[in-house]
């Protein structure tokens, strides 16, 4: 059976972080969210010694989206992208090139997810997630100006620092890590991602007695837990 892409939405915390709370106590009945702009994400990844790796970039401080957030390579529509028969995929093999140094092609990207930013957001975005293997003979690095350093990890090491404090994740990027950690191998996330079920994901901002909350989509055909 194809894999899901809302089944890992039970496993997100629902705390919003202090940032995007106070934008949600300051948003005013009634006003009109700004439009997402499309952009698209690539989960790069490859066999390590330990097991499946993936490549994430830590964002500077001062950055206006995703400040000192750590991130798969990727970024917004340019109009060079509209030009080609599918622009997010465009812009996904664009901004990795970019970013990282790496050059893929359209068939290497297998669809992952899909995210759109919550409407209290200033700045929004409307990103594709997919899932490539790092090619052979090729070599991430670091050629991005908006961070500070980036390197390869294990996706559960990753998930484990995030619950300790010390690595900041957006719920996208820990969503899709946390899918990793389950999986041993390029071979069997590439295998896991075929014919996947993808839905957009447009976490709301719900007020509770205790504070503000995230809520997720539930799937339509199963249970889901908000």
């Amino acid at each position: 059976m194809p894999s899901h892409s809302l089944d890992v939405l039970t496993s997100l915390r629902l705390t919003v972080p202090a940032k995007l709370a106070a934008l949600a106590d300051a948003w005013p009945a009634g006003s009109v969210p700004a439009s997402p702009r499309a952009s698209a994400s690539v989960v790069l990844c490859r066999d390590g010694d330990a097991g499946l790796e993936t490549y994430l970039l830590h964002r500077h401080a001062r950055m206006t989206f995703a400040a000192s957030m750590a991130v798969f390579p990727g970024g917004g529509l340019d109009p060079v992208d509209q030009t080609a028969p599918d622009p997010r995929l465009a812009c996904a093999i664009r901004e990795t090139r970019e970013e990282t140094g790496v050059e893929l092609t359209a068939d290497a990207l297998v669809p992952w997810a899909h995210w759109i930013t919550p409407e209290q957001q200033p700045i929004r975005y409307d990103t594709a997630f997919y899932l490539a293997a790092l090619p052979t003979g090729q070599t991430a690095e670091d050629t991005s100006s908006e961070t500070l350093d980036a390197d390869w990890v294990c996706p559960r090491a990753a998930v484990v620092a995030f619950q300790a404090g010390s690595l900041q994740l957006m719920p996208p990027t820990l969503s899709i890590l946390l899918e990793l950690s389950e999986l041993s191998s390029v071979t069997a996330a590439i295998e896991f991602g075929r014919d996947r079920v993808i839905e957009p994901v447009l976490p709301r901002v719900v007020r509770e007695a205790d504070g503000w909350v995230f809520r997720y989509p539930r799937r339509i055909d199963g249970p889901a837990d908000e």
